[in-house]
């Protein structure tokens, strides 16, 4: 199949006249044969709306999306088609060049046989303004319907790409405002990625300079779905990472963009039973944690009701039931989390504070802003995790201990 400018419809939504007009004169001048429906948008309904609006009048198989600070170069619409009949059948999405290296494709050209995979729209119309163009690339990855064409090159004058700034009437001030929520639109791509792929994310936040050899063997033998993602913080970890809470952002971070629905925050310095997932997922709550010992006398799980400053520990009888208990509280150290609450918390998630002159760690952090937010905390206390520890054997530790069998005899 080879296809020429006669397949093409290309759709110019603008808000500045004299931007789209410079778009037109190169696509007169480069591509003289397509069809070309170009609108203006006078009360900024965004990108995404005015694509489908403009979709909807195009008569050619092809659809080519450019936009009023974009300039066709010479040659572009030839390259774009020449990748497309690389892909099955021949059709597909094809991301254009603006800027570099950019793997994204803020424009592109795509075949009206990709509606039907996209739910009958080539940008999601809930977005106000951008990740229409990221999901229609991800959905393409995913339908093995996606290329890059290097060779077909825009000028794309987005003010974030070329160094300048939003001041004046661009496009995103206008359906933002300025400062604007962009991410709203972000959640909503990372809510639809998620509910589409159903992954799983396991993250290990390391901070230490070794793995356990009785860690990495539980985990390898703990039963896993046969597809998941692993997940390690996204920059110098071990012993140089920041700090425990930004390795727990980090992993975060990427359940986000890897869509997971679920993300298993697993401590290296524990061993797990076989079916911990397993149990974890089967409660289908907001978080489910474990009952996890903390390393040092009196080796108290972490198990807390009442509010931040003010928790007082669960009673050993809730403690070792072997049953679901709701909580205020609990270490983060095995930590199933439902990731969309996180469509309703903001960054950082994580993070070590004061209360009251007491230091609160980045899990007990955690808890308390889901709880904040409505979210229900539990753990599953019939999963025994062990957590693992080396202590210095000293005088101290000695004469702790001798006080602790004091208070116990009988």
């Amino acid at each position: 199949m080879t296809y020429t400018g006669k397949d093409v419809s290309v759709i110019l939504p603008y808000i500045r006249p004299d931007g789209a007009e410079r778009c037109l004169a190169a696509l007169r001048e480069y591509a003289p044969e397509v069809e070309i429906v170009a609108e203006y948008d006078p009360d900024r309904i965004g990108p995404a709306r005015m694509i489908a609006k403009l979709v909807e009048k195009t008569t050619r198989p092809i659809v080519c999306f450019l936009a009023d600070d974009t300039v066709p170069e010479y040659g572009f619409l030839e390259a774009a088609l020449v990748a497309m009949e690389t892909l099955p059948d021949g059709w597909g999405v094809v991301g254009l060049t603006d800027h570099g290296d950019r793997e994204l494709c803020a424009h592109w050209v795509a075949h009206k046989n990709m509606l039907p995979l996209l739910d009958g729209e080539f940008h999601h119309t809930g977005y106000q303004h951008c990740f229409g163009s990221n999901e229609l690339m991800d959905r393409a990855k995913e339908a093995g319907r996606y290329v890059k064409a290097w060779d077909a090159k825009i000028q794309h004058n987005n003010p974030v790409l070329i160094g300048g700034d939003y001041s004046g009437d661009s496009l995103l001030v206008g359906v933002y405002g300025k400062g604007g929520n962009k991410r709203n639109d972000l959640k909503t791509y990372y809510r639809r990625k998620r509910e589409r792929l159903q992954k799983i994310a396991i993250g290990f936040p390391l901070v230490d300079q070794a793995v356990p050899v009785q860690f990495f063997t539980s985990f390898a033998c703990m039963n896993k779905p046969s597809e998941y993602t692993l997940l390690v913080p996204q920059f110098p970890h071990g012993p140089w990472t920041g700090s425990i809470a930004d390795a727990r952002n980090s992993l975060v971070e990427q359940a986000m963009q890897e869509g997971a629905s679920h993300l298993l925050m697993m401590d290296t310095d524990q061993i797990y039973p076989t079916d911990t997932l397993e149990k974890l997922l089967a409660h289908n709550v907001d978080v489910c944690g474990v009952r996890v010992h903390s390393r040092w006398p009196p080796f108290a799980p972490v198990f807390y009701r009442g509010s931040l400053g003010a928790y007082q520990y669960v009673e050993d009888e809730e403690m070792y039931s072997g049953n679901l208990v709701e909580i205020d509280a609990t270490g983060t150290g095995c930590l199933l989390i439902n990731m969309a609450i996180f469509d309703k918390l903001d960054p950082p998630w994580f993070q070590f504070s004061m209360i009251r002159g007491r230091p609160v760690g980045e899990d007990i952090y955690f808890c308390h802003i889901v709880r904040e937010a409505g979210f229900r905390i539990y753990v599953d206390t019939s999963i025994e995790v062990g957590h693992l520890t080396t202590m210095t054997i000293n005088r101290s530790l000695h004469t702790l201990c001798k006080q602790i069998s004091k208070q116990t005899e009988v």
